[in-house]
């Protein structure tokens, strides 16, 4: 019995795709939990992902018992994902890996993929015996005498061509050498199973080889996720050798304005010192005069402020996640933090990044620089460290490492 339910050809025509879509699900996910650090390629991912997955389903809903649904289903399912799926995917890799795509390019993609799918649509509904979706909608398109069904497979072979295997092999010229290459060896090798299935005019070659694309994607996907975690102890190795720094370094506070506008020169500790909030300033049974200058500058704010900033420059932080770590209201911190030092908390926070990527420049790429210091984008990284050195980030690396 189980014999006649599952053979050979199923397994690798269904049931290889939905194992290879459920690996894509799966990057769905870890794409969606990291996606601050995919910046604008996530949404394209994203794209690729959902198209990619509903055209991996689609021999699995062939042996399902919905025959008005079917036509619908495998027609739909293609489109999108040559039509939305592929493009996307190629703009994704370009962006994930900072490398200039030109907007026409980018149209041209998804205007060469819209193309493909009319012409796939047409062709079916002329050669295919089962399929009349256009016909059903009043749409009667006269025979042509030459086109045949497998003329099917010489269109997908240009469009995986043209839409990704050569896009990619362009792209793995430019790339920088330490970034992570997986993602587009899984895409070309997508191409290449494509390219051997429809030459072959065999679907199952089609379909099942898609499980090597499904594992290399899934290797880079751990690569990946080895990378975030080794960052990630680096900077937490980061953070007990500043906190001793700044408990050693008196100056940290001499940006603080105290009574009469002399220096404070106290040494704080490193970790954050608790604080009278505003109200409680208020209330304190000092004099006016004394609560008025409180509420004025108020240096262990600041002070803990700054030194949140120094701990933690590496991560996604912003004047709200400051403001909560030192236990003040948003507003309050602003005014403080300004009072203070005459600067932007965002600007302390730049500051401070662009400092600690100068020693990291010297040893990693400029991509690996910008994540480890916080930027999450190397483009913008690379704009905001020429405006503040005058050097870019590549120009900066050769003249200071030798």
């Amino acid at each position: 019995m189980i014999d006649n339910l599952l053979t050979w050809s199923i397994f690798l025509r269904c049931v290889v795709p939905m194992l290879v879509a459920t690996v894509f699900f799966t990057a769905f996910v870890y794409f969606s939990l990291e996606r601050h650090r995919f910046g604008s390629s996530y949404y394209y991912f994203v794209v690729f992902f959902v198209t990619f997955i509903f055209y991996l389903c689609g021999p699995a809903f062939n042996i399902l018992p919905i025959e008005y649904a079917k036509p619908y289903i495998q027609l739909g399912r293609t489109i999108l994902f040559f039509w939305l799926g592929l493009p996307s995917l190629l703009i994704a890799l370009f962006r994930f890996s900072n490398v200039t795509l030109p907007k026409s390019v980018m149209y041209f993609s998804y205007s060469f993929g819209l193309a493909f799918s009319v012409c796939f649509l047409v062709l079916t509904e002329l050669a295919h015996p089962k399929i009349n979706v256009l016909k059903g909608f009043g749409l009667i398109i006269a025979p042509i005498d030459w086109l045949k069904l497998t003329h099917i497979y010489s269109f997908q072979i240009v469009t995986f061509v043209v839409l990704l295997i050569i896009p990619c092999f362009y792209l793995l010229q430019h790339i920088p050498k330490a970034q992570n290459k997986g993602y587009i060896y899984s895409a070309i090798s997508l191409g290449f199973i494509a390219v051997l299935g429809s030459m072959a005019e065999h679907w199952i070659t089609y379909y099942s080889g898609t499980s090597l694309c499904g594992l290399i994607w899934l290797g880079a996907m751990f690569k990946d996720i080895q990378t975030v975690y080794d960052k990630a102890k680096t900077k937490n190795d980061h953070i007990i050798p500043l906190q001793i720094k700044n408990s050693q370094d008196s100056q940290i506070i001499s940006f603080f304005k105290a009574d009469k506008g002399s220096v404070s020169r106290q040494v704080h500790p490193p970790w954050p010192v608790p604080c009278k909030s505003k109200l409680q300033e208020q209330d304190s049974s000092e004099s006016k005069e004394s609560k008025a200058e409180q509420v004025k500058i108020n240096n262990c704010v600041v002070q803990n402020a700054m030194l949140y900033i120094e701990n933690n420059y590496f991560n996604d932080i912003n004047i709200d996640t400051v403001a909560f770590s030192v236990g003040v209201s948003r507003s309050y911190l602003v005014k403080q933090f300004k009072l203070a030092t005459n600067k932007t908390i965002n600007n302390r926070i730049i500051e401070v990044r662009i400092e600690q990527a100068k020693k990291v420049l010297l040893k990693k790429s400029v991509t690996e620089t910008a994540y480890e210091v916080g930027f999450n984008n190397s483009n913008y990284f690379a704009t905001v460290f020429k405006k503040r050195t005058n050097y870019t980030p590549k120009q900066f690396k050769r003249t200071f490492s030798s």
